[in-house]
């Protein structure tokens, strides 16, 4: 019997007889529950060409499929059943998904050696996650896995949860937190763990941005995690970091994956928005780069709060405090921080954001034992923190979230990063200064109270000038230690 071979773009509901595609697979999902509580697994297929399809099983059919296929292996595939696919949810242009049931011809096609995938990839410089931060955007990153760390339990109610941050690095040479969830955690993160110090290469599809850690990426029960995918050379890194791996290490080392110096760096002036704007596009769930001068309110009058050293979350406990957790239910220390509401305005407007350590200590002579002492001796810490704070001109990396005040809901924002601007020579130039431990811009111990408030001047031969023309824009040059 002759069989009919197309590609998965001549396939549609209107084909009147038997149908087969050859296919490769790219991705086979988790088991995950829909919106209407119906078990379904998700697969990606692409064809010889290079178009993609999702391929959905659902409850009925899941255990009959549940070893069928394995990723990047080859497949002939006849007579699936063909429903339109909402618009966000489609894959290039084809217009379908495909379901498989029991009826659905499935073949393997014997071969020692997968092909490279034949599909096209798109993904997203580490150095450009922050413009996604927060969004409900998906985004595709590449790198290689340099270390994972140990599972986590997290309680969420009745539910427990497992987590594992994974540290991966690309030819930025930005380390970046992948934080695997659930069933993603259970099997590509146990598989990801035994072959760490083979430097492993990863896709991470589908995956969120956040600003835990100043900027880390999280997957979502969309995601899929490709573990060593065949591809041509131009999309490997193997070879990449082998020649870097020293350097690489010496990174790892001083965990420059939670250095928010290296991850949200000065951006470029036309990455940062008026205040004006900045609001209503932080009000829908964005975070922006925004420039202005501070001020402390006057109502402003506690500079430090304790948070569980786990969940990083404000809690109300003693500084000996070692139980568990009444958020993250975890057995934890507490942590005292600074932390303050400032004042940033620009002309556009005026945007009140809180900011804690350790961003504040950029900014105050203080820590928060010093804080403490000067209010013991009954001297007027808000005038000490106010007298530092005022007038300084700032560039901040600013979140927004929403919470309950007299049952009503409202916006309120945090500071992730801030950088120090210092008006040189002329309006129209600015230097950015970023305060960090791989630079001498700043002390690396908190001031006294009793010592003089005057802060060090930056030295302004170790920093370069950015143009606020449109001319183009440099960044200050980093030096590790």
């Amino acid at each position: 019997m002759t069989r009919d071979y197309y590609n998965i773009v001549d396939i549609t509901p209107n084909m009147k007889k038997s149908w087969t595609v050859e296919i490769q697979v790219i991705e086979c999902g988790h088991r995950q529950l829909s919106t209407a509580k119906k078990e379904f697994r998700r697969l990606m297929f692409a064809d010889t060409q290079g178009t993609r399809v999702a391929a959905l099983v659902y409850s009925n059919d899941l255990d009959f499929f549940e070893n069928t296929f394995t990723p990047y292996h080859r497949y002939q595939i006849s007579n699936a059943i063909l429903r339109l696919t909402e618009p966000r949810f489609q894959l290039d242009s084809y217009e379908f998904s495909w379901t498989l049931s029991r009826q659905t011809l499935i073949e393997p096609i014997e071969e020692q050696t997968p092909p490279p995938l034949t599909c096209q990839f798109h993904f997203t410089p580490f150095s450009e996650l922050y413009k996604y931060a927060d969004e409900e955007n998906y985004l595709n990153v590449r790198g290689v896995v340099i270390k994972c760390l140990p599972i986590q339990h997290v309680k969420k109610g009745s539910e427990t949860t497992s987590k594992r941050d994974v540290i991966i690095v690309n030819e930025e040479k930005k380390l970046l937190i992948l934080t695997l969830w659930n069933p993603i955690d259970e099997i590509e993160g146990n598989a990801l763990d035994k072959i760490t110090n083979t430097g492993p290469l990863v896709f991470a599809m589908r995956v969120k941005m956040t600003t835990f850690y100043g900027q880390s990426i999280t997957t979502s029960p969309r995601s899929a995690i490709l573990i060593n995918p065949p591809v041509k050379d131009d999309l490997k890194l193997q070879n990449w970091y082998t020649i870097n791996k020293a350097e690489i290490k010496v990174l790892l080392r001083n965990e420059t994956y939670k250095d928010t110096e290296i991850l949200l760096p000065p951006p470029e002036n036309k990455d940062i928005l008026p205040i004006g704007r900045a609001i209503i596009k932080m009000k829908n769930g964005t975070p922006t780069w925004i420039k202005g001068t501070l001020s402390l309110p006057q109502q402003d009058r506690s500079f430090t709060q304790t948070i569980c050293a786990k969940c990083l979350k404000p809690i109300q406990a003693d500084i000996n405090w070692n139980i568990k957790c009444p958020l993250c239910k975890e057995k934890s220390e507490v942590q005292i921080i600074s932390r303050a509401i400032i004042e940033i305005n620009d002309g556009t407007g005026t945007i009140a954001a809180s900011i804690s350590s350790p961003e504040i200590e950029k900014l105050i002579p203080l820590n928060p034992s010093e804080i403490k002492d000067v209010a013991k001796s009954e001297k007027n810490v808000h005038d000490v923190i106010a007298s530092s704070v005022q007038g300084l001109s700032v560039v901040t990396f600013v979140r927004s979230y929403l919470t309950w005040n007299q049952q009503q809901q409202i916006n309120r924002f945090v500071i992730v990063k801030l950088h120090k601007v210092q008006e040189h020579y002329t309006k129209e130039q600015q230097i950015l200064i970023p305060s960090t431990k791989y630079e001498n811009l700043s002390t690396t111990k908190p001031t006294s109270p009793k010592q003089t408030q005057k802060r060090p001047q930056p030295d302004v031969g170790k920093t370069k000038v950015i143009e606020s023309s449109s001319a183009g824009t440099s960044r200050p040059t980093k030096r590790m230690k």
